[in-house]
């Protein structure tokens, strides 16, 4: 049996891995999103599911565990997270300013500053947000890393 972290990963798997990474990250934060829509606020104890969400949709592209798994995991779920947390804000930004009789120009196809100032707030706002993100990562890379069948030993990393 050969270790499959070391085996090396095809462009195509590779391309396969970050699309149905994409997806599931779409899919994660569309459904944040509607929580968020339902209850009026943040929910950030739901943010950890991105990294499941989005490990287990690179696994299924890429059909194989190991480091660029992980890798792909890892960083889809960082740009997964910071845009969702981006329209989370913006939407209860504009839901408070609109609750008081005002406006808010948050544009919805952001800059990157944008995000940035939006998605720094949220985490300055509450310390949460920032530990569930950072256990969302970790899961990511842990879940991209081993992958979700644990039956299949020869497709493991060791």
């Amino acid at each position: 049996m050969s270790n499959v972290a070391d085996r090396p990963v095809s462009s195509h798997a590779l391309r396969r891995g970050v699309l149905f990474g994409c997806i599931g990250g779409l899919a994660a934060g569309l459904v944040w999103y509607l929580v968020v829509l339902g209850t009026t606020s943040m929910q950030a104890y739901l943010i950890p599911a991105f990294g499941v969400v989005v490990s287990y949709s690179v696994f299924a592209g890429m059909r194989a565990p190991g480091r660029p798994a992980a890798i792909v995991s890892v960083v889809v779920t960082l740009v997964a997270i910071a845009l969702s947390l981006f329209y989370v804000q913006r939407h209860l930004v504009v839901q408070w300013f609109s609750s008081v009789d005002d406006t808010a120009g948050i544009p919805l196809v952001p800059y990157l500053d944008w995000v940035v100032s939006v998605v720094g707030h949220a985490f300055g706002e509450s310390p949460a947000a920032l530990l569930y993100a950072v256990l969302a990562l970790l899961v990511a890379g842990w879940f991209g890393y081993q992958g979700f069948d644990s039956h299949d030993s020869s497709r493991r990393p060791r």
